[in-house]
């Protein structure tokens, strides 16, 4: 048996009214949305073939009576800084559509710079004026839409991508042809590069196209090493769990995964009422919340919204991961693709009885460790624990199981943390302990769910029935209604002939991985509860790769690729 549950950390964020997209803020919400949608990824195309023009008219011979009036006026010096310059602002103008296409304030503005700048240097390289205004023009175009690139960010580590790299090539490389054509009469010697003349147009669109490639490599190589995770204050940190921790401890009903806010390693999405939170942790382009949101249901919606809003404004792009049934209509209305992962083992603590037939090998267990002179004790938060026995039970099972502390949808071995909740622990008089869970407690006190479960080789067969009865036991004295056991990934999922690819291969794996995880053990061992089975579900707005969103989250949970390979948690 082992911890079932699937815990996250950037900054936390908060809906700002002044940066959303007035598409977000109400009004004139049809035109709004349409150019919202339309108007980046057409600046993006713009600002990408601009950049093209500048290139490719750099690695081409100028108008020999336009150099001479120019000769005439500023002189060689300039009009060869102004050729280099031109086509470094035309390579930086590749780069910076990526920036555009993600609706990047910063890449807006830089853009815009740019594309005037180049527009004095079109001029000043040969008196391109039909160039110059065609820059002119866009940048004008693109001036009224500023509330369209709405996204706060920088430009580091925002602008490389496969797809982008390979256009990048592929210009450099048309660029390459179009001077071999161009100058196909001019025979080639290392003394071109070095030529300096007003009507020597080859040497100085070798040294454009040349200057356009390292500017290009200097751009990647800043950006490859300008990548770096947001980091959060630890004071800051502290600020926002205590103000989620006051929405939980306010909250009606709620779903008991709300605990993980408690580990430390997340980050939160307020909505503006500040009644409700989302938690969340980003991964590989991703914002990954956990779990429904906390807080009202009422506000459900609402929340889910300023998560939404919150991770397009970071260039992420959201995923509820672990939803349950009640969260199915919001995301429906939202638009989101939703795709079931597993099913979580839910027992009616009030109406489970050890009565009839089916319940005798539960009952056999049960008796047996009472005969054998074992108890569980259910410790309140803060109560007086032998912390250091409760660490050797936990580090036999990690051994025993070659795995890692997991994380982001469970919780850890941590003192601190698991004083919070109450301690179910197994022991006999005078000895040391050989099995424990800790307990979570949902908002309302409707539902309680079990978070770590771990037990040493100490412990007999049928010790974890035991606990687990014993628990549900104090759960309808406490006046629960349901006990969470935990989730079975990938059970309950159908892939008919009919289903999406993300279901088949959820069947595929559920089928054939037991020897990797023992899916198909975990539910069994956890029918034996007669639990009702509650779909789990995973959602994200269409586009959104779940397969890989799965992935981050698998990465998430295991705390890497190692992890994957562990049984641990």
């Amino acid at each position: 048996m082992t911890d079932q549950h699937l815990a996250a950390g950037s900054a936390p964020v908060q809906p700002d009214e002044r940066r959303l997209p007035e598409s977000s803020r109400g009004g004139e919400f049809g035109w709004r949305v349409f150019v919202d949608a339309v108007v980046p990824p057409a600046a993006a195309v713009l600002c990408f073939a601009t950049g093209v023009l500048l290139i490719f008219s750099a690695v081409q011979p100028n108008l020999p009576a336009r150099m001479d009036a120019l000769m005439a006026v500023s002189g060689l010096v300039v009009a060869e800084l102004s050729h280099l310059m031109a086509s470094i602002a035309g390579m930086l103008l590749l780069f910076l559509a990526a920036g555009i296409w993600r609706r990047i304030d910063v890449a807006y503005w830089t853009s815009l710079g740019v594309l005037a700048a180049a527009a004095g240097l079109s001029l000043l390289k040969g008196l391109h004026w039909e160039e110059a205004a065609l820059l002119l023009a866009v940048a004008l175009a693109l001036l009224p839409f500023r509330d369209s690139f709405y996204r706060q960010g920088h430009l580091s580590g925002s602008l490389l991508s496969a797809p982008g790299i390979i256009a990048m090539l592929a210009v450099a490389g048309i660029a390459a042809g179009i001077l071999l054509v161009s100058y196909q009469d001019v025979p080639y010697e290392d003394d071109l590069w070095w030529t300096f003349l007003a009507d020597s147009d080859a040497p100085r669109s070798m040294r454009a196209l040349a200057a356009a490639l390292v500017g290009g490599l200097l751009v990647a190589g800043w950006q490859l090493a300008s990548v770096r995770e947001e980091r959060e204050d630890d004071n800051e940190r502290r600020r926002d769990i205590a103000r989620a921790a006051e929405i939980f401890a306010a909250a009606p009903d709620g779903h008991a995964e709300a605990n993980l806010m408690f580990v430390g390693d997340k980050s939160f999405v307020f909505t503006p009422s500040g009644r409700s939170c989302v938690m969340y942790r980003p991964h590989a382009g991703f914002w990954i919340s956990m779990g429904n949101p906390v807080g009202p249901a009422e506000e459900t919606f609402e929340a889910l919204t300023a998560f939404h809003e919150a991770s397009d404004r970071a260039g992420k792009a959201p995923v509820i991961y672990a939803a349950n049934g009640d969260l199915l209509l919001p995301l429906v209305e939202l638009g989101y693709v939703i795709r079931k992962i597993g099913e979580t083992a839910c027992v009616d603590v009030q109406s489970f009885s050890l009565q009839g037939p089916s319940r005798s090998r539960l009952r056999q267990a049960n008796s047996r460790m009472q005969r054998d002179g074992w108890s569980v004790e259910i410790v309140a938060p803060g109560g007086a624990l032998a912390w250091d026995a409760l660490k050797a039970v936990s580090d036999a099972w990690l051994k025993s199981h070659a795995g890692r502390e997991k994380s982001f949808s469970l919780g850890r071995f941590d003192r601190d943390y698991l004083s919070r909740f109450p301690l179910a622990v197994v022991s006999r008089p005078g000895e040391a302990p050989v099995a424990f869970a800790s307990l979570w407690p949902g908002p309302g006190r409707q539902e309680v769910a079990v978070d770590l479960m771990r037990h040493s080789d100490a412990a007999p067969n049928g010790l974890m029935d035991f606990l687990f009865l014993s628990i549900l036991a104090w759960a309808k004295t406490e006046g629960f209604r349901t006990l969470d056991l935990g989730m079975a990934p990938l059970s309950g999922i159908r892939a008919g002939r009919f289903a999406p690819p993300l279901a088949k291969l959820g069947q595929i794996v559920y089928n054939s991985g037991e020897r990797l995880y023992g899916f198909q053990g975990l539910r069994a061992y956890k029918s034996k509860f007669q639990p009702d089975w509650r779909p789990v579900f995973i959602a994200a707005p269409p586009g959104v790769s779940l397969p890989a969103a799965l992935a981050s989250v698998a990465l998430l949970t295991s705390g890497g690729v190692r992890g994957l390979f562990s049984r641990g948690g």
